[in-house]
């Protein structure tokens, strides 16, 4: 029997039975050509029919550019804020860039009477709301729980009077009203028997008469740098006469006897201030009654060394 029985003599490998191609395989590079055409033409194919192309459109046209977040403008910031925040917020502002105060004080209103009252009430409020409960109001410790509410005060009151002197503040009433109201601010603290406090407050009544004295004084022409001349007499006699009406509208005598009392006389200066200026009021009234002469009668009672009948008997 031969050895080589059932056995073909071709080389290893490469037998009948296994090709290594067919012309009819799936994967010859005719048929992968074809198959990339088709893929190619798949879309265009799908685009021609109306519902894909109408697909599409809307997909591209669902498609939005980029946008990227802002934060508010200033103007809606300072909108959304309620006082305490918009006051805190300027604080800052000026803290930062302390050129802009100047700015802002060019720009700002001028505070109204009320506001100016209602912001100093407010402070002296606060010195009442934080003494404590179940201790005496006027023990050491109640003045050392409000000291920082009274130095806030007592700076509140100095910003006030120092925007209420000349030239800042040229209307009288106005002036006379809010010393008033400072005043008895001052009589309503507490009298914290503590030695600091006493000190204080004595230092402040002796400022605040001061002041009353400054502004009645400017009012009344007494701080002119020259001596009047007889030819401004009948416009020194109308500006009298207004500043002691505005002295009689406001009664500022009786009210001025009050702060005097309370004090316990650190009003006195003031007080005979006014009473002098009215009764010169009443002596040149009574003496423009008597004679037709305004600048005769007035030269006489103010200038009496230098009257004219003086000067007509030399």
């Amino acid at each position: 029997m031969s050895m080589s029985a059932g056995f073909s003599r071709k080389t290893p490998f490469h037998t009948e039975e296994m090709p290594l191609s067919s012309g009819n395989s799936r994967f010859s590079p005719k048929n992968l050509r074809k198959r990339r055409i088709i893929d190619d033409d798949a879309p265009k194919q799908s685009l021609s029919n109306p519902a894909a192309r109408k697909y599409f459109q809307r997909a591209k046209r669902l498609r939005t550019p980029k946008i990227a977040g802002l934060s508010l403008p200033v103007s809606r910031m300072i909108e959304v804020l309620d006082h305490k925040s918009l006051q805190e917020l300027l604080q800052a502002v000026v803290n930062t860039h302390p050129e802009v105060a100047q700015t802002i004080s060019k720009i700002a209103p001028r505070p109204t009477l009320k506001e100016a009252v209602d912001l100093m009430k407010l402070k002296a409020d606060d010195i009442i709301a934080h003494l404590p409960y179940k201790c005496d109001t006027e023990s050491d410790y109640s003045y050392i729980r409000i000291k920082p509410y009274l130095t806030e005060f007592l700076h509140t009151l100095s910003d006030f009077i120092l925007n209420l002197l000349p030239p800042m503040e040229l209307n009288l009433l106005h002036a006379c009203q809010t010393l008033d109201v400072i005043t008895c601010l001052m009589h309503n603290l507490p009298n914290f028997t503590n030695n600091e406090f006493q000190y204080t407050r004595a230092t402040a009544y002796e400022q605040i008469a001061n002041l009353w004295f400054i502004v009645l004084a400017h009012h009344n022409g007494d701080d002119a740098a020259e001596p009047t001349e007889d030819a401004n007499a009948l416009h020194n006699v109308e500006s009298l006469i207004e500043f002691a009406k505005t002295l009689e509208e406001l009664d500022l005598v009786k009210k001025l006897e009050k702060h005097n009392e309370i004090s316990h006389g650190k009003f006195q200066k003031v007080e005979d201030y006014v009473k002098a200026a009215l009764d010169a009021y009443e002596q040149m009234n009574r003496s423009l009654n008597g004679s037709g002469s305004i600048f005769n009668d007035l030269i006489t009672v103010d200038y009496s060394n230098y009257s004219i009948s003086a000067r007509t008997s030399h």
